[in-house]
């Protein structure tokens, strides 16, 4: 890579961190990376064009980062539980994950730049890889699909997202059953 498109990407990646996409401008990014204004044009189309590009980065090492603290031979419960904190703690306070769920615009660009968008997030490829491992070890019931599978996860990223409106103090331990559920519906 180029010194300079180094330099703009890095400063872009930590300006999004602190001040989330929106409040972050071109000019914020080339003064930080010791450019002018029109050599970020050199190298990006649009402050858009480099979010996703540091999204996706962003999104691979946090994938990374979870995928390195757990062990996926340990008890499917222990395992499943594990990745719902690690993802939720590591993206909980990172304003550039956020903005796939604050910002619909930059949401539809990310998914736009790939057919496998929902694959290839961090939620999800994850658990895929949990869920194959399962597969070709012999541990899902018989007649329980991949797709099953997966829609059963899909709802707890919908609970996730609504869980304002669950009437509980302890939110943690409601997701935390629910896992176990579905585990026992799953799992030999």
């Amino acid at each position: 890579m180029d010194d300079k498109r180094d330099r703009i990407f890095d400063a872009a990646h930590v300006l999004f961190l602190e001040r989330g996409f929106r409040d972050t401008s071109v000019a914020d990014v080339a003064a930080i990376a010791g450019v002018a204004v029109g050599s970020f044009y050199l190298y990006f189309k649009s402050k858009e064009d480099l979010f996703v590009q540091i999204y996706n980065s962003e999104n691979e090492n946090v994938k990374a980062q979870i995928l390195s603290r757990v062990d996926l031979d340990d008890d499917p419960v222990k395992v499943i539980n594990s990745i719902v904190e690690q993802i939720f703690k590591l993206s909980s306070h990172n304003r550039i994950l956020q903005e796939w769920f604050a910002n619909p615009k930059l949401n539809e660009l990310i998914a736009k730049q790939s057919d496998n968008v929902v694959e290839d997030s961090l939620i999800y490829s994850t658990m895929l890889h949990l869920i194959d491992k399962w597969i070709a070890d012999d541990l899902v019931k018989p007649g329980m699909s991949k797709d099953r599978i997966v829609a059963l996860f899909d709802a707890l990223t919908v609970l996730d997202f609504h869980q304002s409106e669950i009437q509980t103090d302890d939110y943690q331990r409601v997701l935390d059953d629910l896992i176990e559920g579905i585990l026992k519906v799953i799992l030999k």
